[in-house]
This record gives structure tokens, sequence and C-alpha cells, in this order.
């Protein structure tokens, strides 16, 4: 791991930027070996013998949590926005989940800078609608247990995911 567990908003805006001037950095050293992605530039470390970068994936979960504060939101909302565009072709990924896909929590610039959308059944149209944008209502009517819709781009999938029950013991 490359960062503990972070679950205040301070550190996870600081993990956040590290991650955008990882990114920054990443296509500095590309610029400089003349690539265009990770895939390339590692070709070309490989080829001399040197380690090649790793990727990176950053688990981003309980996001409405981190959400709440709208000086919070505004900075964590500029980091996606900047690592959604770019961090890809560096090697950088972005997982995003919420358990609330409220209209605050995943807004416009979310939906728009990160292009796969997955959801579990939800508990209203209003829901599938936000997450997929658009009038998409179909994640209401999932048959839950792993039933799931994946978008990417435009084009709707429907999955089963692995289903894993939580089991208490006394």
């Amino acid at each position: 791991m490359l960062s503990p567990i972070v679950k205040d908003s301070d550190r996870a805006i600081e993990l956040m930027e590290q991650l955008v001037d990882e990114m920054e950095q990443r296509y500095r050293k590309f610029e400089q070996a003349k690539c265009a992605h990770l895939d390339a530039y590692n070709q070309q470390l490989i080829n001399k013998q040197i380690l090649p970068l790793p990727r990176i994936v950053c688990i981003f979960d309980e996001y409405a949590d981190f959400m709440a504060e709208k000086e919070i939101r505004k900075e964590l909302e500029s980091s996606i926005k900047r690592l959604g565009a770019k961090a890809r072709a560096a090697g950088i990924h972005l997982i995003v989940a919420t358990q609330r896909p409220d209209a605050n929590v995943v807004t416009p610039i979310i939906r728009s800078n990160l292009p796969g959308r997955i959801a579990l059944r939800t508990a209203s149209e209003a829901d599938s609608k936000i997450i997929f944008g658009g009038s998409n209502t179909e994640a209401a009517y999932l048959l839950g247990k792993g039933d799931l819709l994946y978008q990417k781009g435009s084009k709707l999938e429907r999955l089963q995911s692995l289903f894993a029950e939580r089991i208490v013991l006394a």
C-alpha cells in the first residue's frame, strides 16, 4: 500500500493532491522519454533493465462522507477532475464508491470525469439517474445479490458480481 487507510478529510485531500503531483511527475518523465503512456514508458525501462513504474489504484470508499462539507467537496472534486481527465494514461486509476448516490455527492463534474460506472440495486429511480446521468432508471429494478449494471461511455451492460454475505459470529 502506498498509504495507510485514510479516514479524515484533511488527509484525504492531501493524498489526492499527492496523486495529482505523482501524475504530473509521470507525465514529465513520459515527455523526456518521448512516450505517451505508462505501458510505452515501462517498455523502455524494461529494455534498459530498470524496474518499471507501478500502476496505482486509489479506492475512495464511502465518498459521500467526505462530501458533506462544501470546502472539502470543492478540493476533492478538483483533484478527481484532474485525475479523471489524465491519470489513466499515467497508470493511476480511481475507484469512487458510495452507498448514497445523492446529487450533491455524485456531481456532474464527477460523472463527466469518471467514464466507467457501476450500479448495484438502487433505492430509487432517482438514484439510478444520478449514477448514470440522463434518464436511466434501470438500476432501481435490479435483483440484488450482485446483480449490477456497468456503463462505459454510452454502452450499458448487465452483469453479475460476487455476492458475499456478512456472517456474524456470536
